[in-house]
């Protein structure tokens, strides 16, 4: 089979997942947590129910306006995820 394009990198690699549920005031939540490799303060952070994600670290959960911008979230719920990843992030 012929090949379209040139690929600059293919590699497949085995990651360690953490998968989180738990019940807020308004909904439930389901996330996924993998390390990042390039920066061990951050995290891929994947909100499983709404197909969002993003690489955060601490000072990015801290950051206004970020969890709603990430997850489209209101400012409630943002303010409940926030609480949520400051747990994970210091566990």
């Amino acid at each position: 089979m012929r090949r379209t394009f040139d690929y600059l990198k293919d590699e497949t690699v085995t990651k360690e997942v953490r998968y989180v549920s738990f019940m807020g005031k308004f909904h439930r939540y389901d996330f996924a947590f993998i390390k990042d490799k390039e920066d061990p303060q951050k995290k891929i952070v994947i909100d499983l129910r709404k197909n969002h994600f993003a690489i955060l670290g601490p000072e990015d959960i801290a950051e206004k306006g970020r969890m709603e911008h990430v997850f489209q979230v209101t400012e409630i719920e943002a303010d409940e995820i926030r609480t949520f990843l400051g747990e994970i992030f210091q566990a």
